[in-house]
Parts: structure tokens; sequence; C-alpha cells
């Protein structure tokens, strides 16, 4: 019984997380360059869930993003490099970002917490831009360059405001509902099976 619970819950979180990564694609798409997105609002969610998500919200965000790439800025099945990005960041930060962030309230923890976020955001948006100087090629590597360091520096900045303040607040509440997951090195080492002990 308890695994269907559970079972349930995890397929739950992949829905909602897809849906709100994909509602947060398309406001930021509101007030986007023309014909793509970069993150914006959806890097909110990709600061924040994989402190509580784990698993069920890497495949949501990757979903929503898809959904968000193909429908909203128009790239079909080449959307799937809009579902890299989100792997990307959302990976990294699952595996840099320890759970005590989101225990403590000390001026250390903050700083860890934006300073992988300065990291992971950097390398997601590094990669689409570059990508999109490839395939498909919707500027030049010039144009990309001129918009990396604006574009890093305005998600950096949403997340450095927002996601610190989500996380403090309402991780404690997710906790005591039993949604909050294991971070990536916490759920590695559950899943290794202890040594067999010889007589």
């Amino acid at each position: 019984m308890t695994s269907n619970i559970g079972s349930a819950k995890k397929v739950a979180i992949t829905a909602i997380s897809a849906t709100l990564y994909a509602i947060f694609f398309f406001l930021s798409a509101l007030i986007a360059v023309p014909n793509f997105t970069i993150l914006y609002l959806p890097a909110i969610l990709l600061g924040i869930f994989p402190l509580w998500f784990g698993w069920s919200g890497l495949i949501g965000c990757m979903i929503g993003a898809f959904i968000g790439g193909a429908f909203i800025e128009g790239l079909g099945f080449l959307a799937i490099f809009e579902s890299v990005t989100a792997f990307i960041i959302y990976s990294l930060n699952w595996l840099l970002i320890p759970s005590k962030v989101t225990e403590r309230k000390e001026k250390r923890d903050l700083l860890i917490l934006i300073g992988a976020y300065a990291v992971t955001l950097f390398a997601g948006t590094s990669y689409i831009l570059w990508q999109y100087t490839v395939l498909p090629a919707l500027f030049t590597a010039k144009v990309a360059e001129a918009i990396l360091l604006p574009t890093y520096g305005l998600n950096l900045t949403i997340e450095a405001i927002i996601c610190p303040i989500l996380v403090r607040t309402l991780s404690p509440k997710l906790r005591s509902w039993g949604v909050c997951s294991l971070t990536f090195n916490e759920w590695r080492a559950k899943r290794k099976k202890p040594a067999l002990i010889k007589p």
C-alpha cells in the first residue's frame, strides 16, 4: 500500500512539475526575445525543485521544457534541446546543493545556494545559446556571445532573489507533508546495498 501511495505521489509531482514549467515557459515567452525563450521564470523551478522533488521533478521539468519548446517556441521535435537544458541545470543543482541549506538559515548556506545557481545557470545558458547557433540556427555565434551575459545575469538575479526565500519558507512544510525528496548524494547512498558480512 505504501509503495502505491509513493508511486501516485511521484506521478502527481511529475505532472505538477511539467505543468508549472510549461506555464512559466509561456509567461516568460511573453517578455522574451522573439522566437526563443531562455529560462527566466522556469529558472525558479530549476532552482527549487531539485531540493524538493528529486527524479520526479527532473522528469516533470524535462517534459515541461519540451512542451514549451515545441509549442511555444515552435521548435517541434527540436524542443528536445530545451529538455537537455532543463536536465543540465536541474541535475547540477540536485548534485551540488546540500540538503542542509533547506534546514539552516545561515549566511554561508545562502552563499552556497547562490554559488551553485551561478555555476549551473552558466552551464545551462551557455549550452542552449551554443545549441541555438547550430541546430536550429536561430542566430549567429556573435549574437549568442552578445546576449550570454545579460541573459545569464537576469536569470541569476531571479534565482538569487526568489529561490532562497521559497526554499527556506516552503521546505519545512513540504518535508512535514512527506513530499521533500533526497538530494542526489543521499539518494545514491540509500541505493547502495550494504556489503554482506562474512562469518
